[in-house]
């Protein structure tokens, strides 16, 4: 048996930036999947936890807006064009003009069972529209309920009320927050979130485990942020929260 067929587990692993591998009930989970070694002229700091041949055969794609580092077209060809494409209602028209993936789109605050796994569209803060022109700006974070355990990704989002909202509708095991967000944070508050954010986003989501993703891999800025999984590091061990924050290599997994 291969080890990401092992039943009964929920297992996360990170491949960098917005990618996670994220397997529950038998089923495997592509989350905006970007192995291309420059995006919009940023080249890429570090190399992806897995090559796209040692990953299992996909059970769909999630996408969760069309920022070009979260949906990344030239990443797709190493993947089966049977492969089901989830997205936010109002991407797939997008989609379907470069891929010819089956295109399933989730409306905010709606549902699509996938092989019998119930997945969901919350809400975030964040529009994902390409530079030009300014459209397909949807944007959501998927909610997988597996037998095993609910597991929640944000490809991008700022703080706000929307994570206690989204706590009264799920149990939470383990949310995958993004913490790259560059200072200064006045700047970028309302689309992206720092480790303290990404942690308050955490408690206010009641999960109870956090994988941080979307740093070390591009400098879209000046290159110059302070670490954000150290910060990260600190604030939980102050917080006493260090057994439930889970800071992945890219390669690493975590399984519960």
């Amino acid at each position: 048996m291969r080890p990401h067929e092992e039943p009964g587990l929920i297992k996360i692993t990170y491949i960098g930036h917005g990618t996670t591998l994220i397997e529950g009930d038998g089923q495997h989970f592509l989350t905006d999947p970007n192995f291309s070694d420059k995006i919009l002229g940023f080249r890429r700091r570090r190399a992806p936890g897995m090559d796209p041949s040692q990953l299992p055969a996909l059970s769909a794609i999630l996408v969760s807006h069309s920022h070009y580092d979260h949906l990344d077209l030239f990443s797709y060809k190493f993947f089966k064009t049977s492969v089901p494409i989830l997205c936010p209602k109002g991407v797939g028209k997008f989609i379907r003009k470069f891929l010819p993936n089956p295109v399933v789109e989730i409306p905010l605050g709606g549902q699509h069972v996938h092989r019998g796994v119930p997945i969901h569209l919350a809400p975030v803060h964040h529009h994902g529209f390409r530079w030009l022109p300014i459209r397909y700006r949807p944007a959501g974070a998927f909610v997988l309920q597996f037998k095993e355990g609910t597991v929640y990704f944000a490809g991008d989002t700022g703080p706000g009320a929307h994570f206690q909202k989204t706590s009264e509708l799920f149990n939470i095991d383990v949310a995958l927050l993004p913490i790259g967000g560059f200072p200064p944070a006045w700047l970028h508050k309302k689309s992206k979130m720092n480790p303290e954010m990404a942690l308050q986003a955490f408690k206010d989501l009641k999960a109870k485990h956090l994988v941080p993703t979307s740093w070390g891999v591009f400098d879209f800025f000046s290159g110059k942020e302070p670490d954000p999984v150290e910060a990260l590091k600190k604030l939980s061990t102050a917080a006493n929260l260090q057994a439930q924050v889970h800071p992945l290599e890219p390669g690493k997994s975590l399984n519960l």
